[in-house]
Formats: structure tokens, sequence, C-alpha cells
């Protein structure tokens, strides 16, 4: 009796734990405003933020992976900012890198750009925002594993819509 007591307690806090951890990683996965010193933009449902992330202005991917164990998450939102780089010059070297272009537009200032990139094993349909702000361009890419672009649309438009650059 003197050991069931504490057993009891101690699978209590153990489950208590565990439903709080569970609820902290459902949380990483909603819908989140990122906001720098220069830019913001909406994170869609789904997706996780990498804090920090040592290769990418903002970074984040999506829960579901690819099929077949090596294919990577199906979708990845990065923002890079490119010093030094006009809007033309990164709009160019997008559609060198590009295998297919898509739709390509000028809209109030900046370009949203669709392509398919061939160069990863699959294909992926990749959309991207261009916004130039005196020296520097912000790239803004939402990539999706070709099969899965119809169930990703919502949330790259929104994602699209809502990144804005700070006029600093």
């Amino acid at each position: 009796m003197e050991i069931l007591i504490p057993g009891l307690i101690l699978v209590a806090l153990m489950v208590w734990a565990s439903t709080k951890i569970k609820k902290r990683a459902a949380e990483a996965f909603e819908p989140e405003v990122i906001t720098t010193e220069r830019f913001t933009l909406r994170k869609p449902e789904g997706f996780l933020h990498v804090i920090d992330s040592p290769n990418h202005d903002f970074e984040a991917y999506s829960k579901e992976s690819g099929e077949g164990g090596d294919r990577g998450k199906r979708a990845t939102i990065e923002v890079d900012i490119l010093h030094q780089v006009n809007l033309l010059s990164a709009r160019e070297s997008l559609l060198q890198a590009a295998s297919e272009l898509i739709v390509s537009d000028e809209i109030e200032g900046h370009w949203r750009i669709e392509t398919e990139e061939a160069a990863n094993e699959p294909g992926l349909k990749v959309v991207y925002k261009l916004v130039a702000v005196r020296d520097a361009t912000y790239r803004l890419r939402f990539a999706v594993i070709s099969e899965h672009y119809a169930d990703y649309l919502r949330r790259i438009d929104e994602t699209i819509e809502s990144f804005a650059v700070k006029a600093t």
C-alpha cells in the first residue's frame, strides 16, 4: 500500500506532463503572425517556424512529409533578404533556375512568380514574392511538392498576401 500511493502520484504527474507537452507541440503548428524588424508575414496553420534559422531570414516547414522517407517535407516557406540585388536581377535569377514559368505578375511594385523546379526529385511548384526596398530585395519562397500543390493553395495565397516589408 505504501508503494501504491507514490506510484499513483507519479503516474498522475506523468499524464499531466504528457498532456502539457502535447498541447505545446500542437500550438507550434497553429497560425501565427511573424514580425521582425524588417518584415511581417502570417505563418499558416500546419507549419513549424524554425527559430534562428542559419540559412534563411525566416524558415518554416509543414508537419506533413512527402511520401517515401527520403522526400522531405511537403511544403517549405523561406524568406531571404538579398542585399545589393535589385528587383529585376532577383527576378531573372529565379527564371533561370526554374524549369518552367507558370505565371509572372508585377503587382503594386512587387513581383509574384509561380514556377516549377525539377532540380530535386520530386518536382516542386514554387510561388515567389519579390519586394524591393532601397538597396535590397526581399524574396519569399513557398515551395510545395507538385502532387500536393492543390492542398496548399489557400495557405500559399494567405502567406503571399500577408508578407509585407517594413520601409526602414
